[in-house]
């Protein structure tokens, strides 16, 4: 009998988890480690700012794994010896004939600290959205600055969604008249890893929406009681509510676990998600897979997909079943207001990326929609 440890329950592990007991029979223990006990897809987030759906309703306990026969172990990871398999926790120590590294990335601790401000908050923040929502709702005038503070960061789309978000519900509630909404980003186009087209069609949609755009405006520091942002090229930008989104850091049991490359992360083999150790595999956020325009997105549906392909090579390497290898294809959402999705979707390995977008429509929001009833469904039923 094999043990496999999936480190993390977001996308990847949730993913890799359930393709791993798919394919291996209950003689072999499929353990899952999270130090939360819930999961959430990040876009959940922005439907609860807009009023589209609360968080709660997206919401799935990961003690739904059992269902699958997939043990859950909520707890801190303290330490992984990848050479050894064996992982560190708050409630003890594992050893394991395979991992799967999936533990995702936390905001930069410099970033994190420029929005402990008073009118700051973090976009991605979870908990910050009644806080977010009360000071929008609060504003009779002045300005909101939404601020990509450094890179890389999760969801490349998602600042950009969160801006027309500003500009919907200040028009609900009457103040956007009176409101001047700001967008910086430190980067030249608004997306950059999805092609010239796309980041195109992103920043015509906010100048549809008034939204001023500012690229290659790179954060510098925070005033917040002057509630100012100072950048890199002597500009500044006043503002009454900041929502910034902090650069991505790997988590620090990684580094101190000497797993991380040159990058700062896991730099795994981008085909087979195989790392230098043998039966050790690292997929999502706290890797970093090279692209002809920088790296594979910070995105669930990606991180989803790779998680499927380090279980095939898992499964093989105990002697089940063929490996897996993953060609850089993926899509991601791009929501704008009225319930609209624009689909972007292509080669990501390709030099350069061939990606292709979609007009928005209602359609591509069902199917944003159904891809996350799937998905939670298949994993956490």
């Amino acid at each position: 009998m094999a043990k496999i440890l999936v480190l993390g329950g977001g996308f990847g592990g949730l993913a890799a988890a359930t393709a791993l007991r798919q394919r291996l029979d209950d003689q072999h223990r499929i353990v899952v480690i999270d130090q939360r006990d819930h999961f959430y897809m990040g876009f959940a987030k922005l439907w609860d700012l807009a009023g589209t759906r609360p968080l709660s309703a997206g919401t799935r306990s990961l003690q739904n794994l059992e269902s699958h026969r997939i043990e859950f172990l909520q707890a801190r990871i303290t330490g992984i010896d990848a050479a050894e398999r064996r992982v560190d926790t708050t409630n003890g120590a594992l050893d394991a004939d395979a991992v799967v590294i999936a533990l995702g990335a936390g905001p930069a601790p410099r970033h994190a600290a420029m929005l402990a401000g008073p009118g700051a908050h973090d976009l991605y923040d979870g908990t910050a959205i009644p806080a977010i929502r009360a000071d929008l709702e609060a504003l009779r005038g002045g300005r909101v600055v939404v601020s990509v503070l450094g890179g890389p960061y999760k969801c490349p789309p998602a600042p950009f969604e969160g801006a027309l978000i500003v500009d919907q519900l200040l028009r609900r509630h009457g103040t956007r008249d009176d409101v001047e909404v700001v967008m910086t980003t430190p980067m030249a186009t608004t997306l950059p890893v999805a092609g010239v087209d796309a980041s195109t069609y992103v920043a015509e949609r906010l100048s549809d929406h008034g939204i001023t755009l500012l690229t290659e405006h790179v954060v510098d520091r925070v005033d917040g009681d002057a509630r100012t942002v100072s950048f890199g090229n002597g500009a500044t930008e006043s503002y009454d509510v900041l929502l910034g989104v902090p650069a991505n850091v790997a988590p620090a049991v990684v580094h101190d676990g000497e797993l991380v490359g040159g990058s700062g992360w896991i730099e795994p083999d981008r085909h087979t998600m195989r790392t230098t150790w043998d039966r050790v595999y690292a997929v999502g956020d706290c890797v970093h897979i090279p692209t002809a325009t920088g790296a594979l997105p910070m995105a669930g549906v990606f991180a989803a997909a790779c998680g499927e392909v380090a279980a095939a090579n898992v499964a093989a390497d105990l002697g089940v079943g063929d490996g897996a290898s993953y060609d850089g294809h993926g899509y991601c959402f791009l929501e704008l207001p009225d319930e609209k999705v624009a689909f972007v979707e292509g080669d990501f390995y390709a030099d350069p990326p061939e990606v292709s977008l979609t007009e928005a429509d209602e359609e591509q929001f069902r199917r944003k929609q159904a891809y996350e009833l799937q998905s939670l469904d298949a994993w956490l039923p």
